[in-house]
């Protein structure tokens, strides 16, 4: 199995967005994954911390952000990867 490199699709305001990019792309068949740990809370950390990142494999990256760019609520997303033409 050829092993994907994974890049940075887009930062995240919080946790809880960073679940909701990251499972609207599962839902959308593209393997997701964040820097946001649930283990946070346990650990003292605040629920809402801020600045998180949403990474992908790198040839899925043109079609995840295709697909996080029909929704609205993500076009405010920061550093978002844009695919070379």
């Amino acid at each position: 199995m050829d092993e994907a490199k994974e890049i940075l699709l887009c930062e995240v305001s919080n946790e809880v967005e960073a679940t909701l990019v990251v499972n609207l792309l599962k839902d959308e068949g593209i393997p997701a994954w964040s820097d946001a740990s649930p283990a946070t809370t346990a650990f003292g950390g605040l629920p809402f911390e801020p600045g998180h990142r949403v990474y992908v494999a790198s040839s899925l990256a043109r079609k995840a952000r295709e697909i996080i760019g029909q929704f609205p609520h993500f076009h405010k997303l920061r550093n978002v990867h844009e695919p070379e033409p």
